[in-house]
């Protein structure tokens, strides 16, 4: 990296913790590092994630183009190209942006415009999982419409999980039983999935992958790939789904970490996990993979995204003393991460959502949430007169809560009280 090189652009949007971490980094590198962000001209960056009042005003570079266009793309950054020292993408919508600004921008450590193709594409992930290691991948195909569920009897079997390809939080992931089941829920996730793809403000067309289904435990690592391709792997987190819970969704309820897995075991998740990222290709980038140890006792891969995992940054900090974005941006310049595996608290973070779609009432056992001991603060996404429901129909959550303690016990003894303090009311 040169030495003008000192502005970290963010593209579509950023957190406002985002921008703390770039302050923070600022200190532990000694150096001064500027921010943008490269956007679209509808994008409203004080509205987008959830409501952050003056973000705008936090970026000492707003540019503003529309993010299809190569040229307008380049005309946007022409001002700042010469500086620009790293780039993050933290959602999947602006991945398509992301990609056109590689050839752009050829003395910044990014990932190829192949391996970006391939890791935020289930389907093309699949196929370089089943090319090199079909060990660590469960049967899929491509659904051309809401019609092809005898050729899903015929490839993939019951039980099956349909899904789309680039949509993240488990939005409009549903197992089906049977052929009846099958089509109900296919002509369900045809008709949403449109709307859906267009909430998120994504690119990529609509389209929905169908998987043989898994039993098992899901778990998640994030690994920074540098530049060199060399691998570093964060500790595993436990996601423990709704289903898991008796709830018929996917979402994911809770992640807790440090993880009750045997060292054994972990190894051989981290295993799977460096056969993906040898399958797919990325660099210069910190990757978020999601995958099961099945009841057969195999690691199979979920998936795998070109950003950090969900929470990842607060949980890994509060137990374990990583600074997961800092390392980020540590690795995206060739410099090692830095890595600790000597646990400090336990940590959780939850997704509450209600039991039934409609709009919301009330929500009650906010305040008896916040006296458990473990309890540290917690997000409200939905208010009441909004419409809410189910991950697999589309939603998001409607209360985000974080735990931690250094008693890991008090932890999920609180996760176990919480299923029956907070009630979403809905009509």
């Amino acid at each position: 990296m040169k030495n003008k090189q000192n502005i970290i652009l963010f593209l579509g949007t950023a957190y406002n913790s985002n921008i703390d971490d770039v302050e923070n980094f600022k200190l532990s590198q000694e150096k001064e590092f500027r921010t943008a962000v490269l956007t679209s001209h509808e994008m409203d960056l004080n509205e987008k994630p959830p409501k952050q009042e003056g973000m705008e005003k936090r970026f000492d570079f707003v540019l503003r183009c529309d993010t299809k266009n190569v040229e307008d793309i380049e005309r946007a950054i022409a001002p700042i190209r010469d500086e620009i020292a790293i780039v993050f993408c933290y959602f999947e919508s602006w991945m398509p942006l992301y990609r056109r600004l590689v050839k752009l921008l050829p003395d910044v450590n990014m990932p190829s415009e192949e391996s970006l193709e391939i890791c935020n594409s289930k389907l093309e992930m699949r196929k370089r999982f089943m090319e090199k290691y079909p060990e660590i991948t469960p049967r899929f195909m491509l659904i051309k419409d809401k019609r092809s569920a005898d050729e899903i009897m015929r490839n993939i079997g019951f039980p099956c999980v349909t899904k789309p390809l680039n949509l993240t939080k488990s939005r409009l992931v549903i197992r089906s039983n049977n052929k009846e089941e099958l089509e109900g829920n296919l002509q369900n996730t045809f008709e949403k999935i449109g709307e859906v793809y267009k909430s998120v403000h994504s690119e990529s067309e609509p389209m929905v992958l169908a998987e043989e289904y898994m039993e098992g435990e899901l778990y998640s690592i994030d690994a920074y790939v540098s530049p060199k391709k060399k691998s570093y792997l964060t500790p595993i987190v436990r996601v423990v789904t709704g289903k898991d819970v008796g709830i018929d969704d996917f979402f994911n309820y809770y992640r807790v970490t440090p993880a009750k897995i045997a060292e054994e075991e972990e190894r051989k998740a981290q295993e799977s996990s460096i056969k993906a990222l040898k399958a797919t290709g990325p660099t210069s980038v910190t990757i978020h993979i999601e995958l099961m140890r099945t009841s057969k006792g195999d690691w199979k891969i979920v998936e795998l995204q070109t950003r950090p995992g969900g929470y990842r940054n607060e949980m890994l900090k509060l137990s374990f003393g990583i600074k997961h974005y800092e390392n980020d941006f540590l690795n995206r310049m060739g410099k090692k991460p830095v890595i600790s595996a000597k646990p400090l608290s336990y940590t959780a973070v939850m997704e509450i959502f209600p039991e039934r779609e409609g709009r919301i009432v009330s929500i009650e056992g906010i305040e008896d949430m916040k006296k458990l001991p473990s309890f540290l603060r917690f997000e409200q996404a939905k208010n009441p007169g909004e419409m809410c429901g189910y991950s697999r129909d589309g939603y998001t959550y409607v209360l985000q809560v974080v735990l931690n303690h250094k008693d890991e016990k008090i932890l999920y003894d609180d996760l176990e009280k919480m299923r029956n303090i907070i009630k979403i009311n809905v009509n």
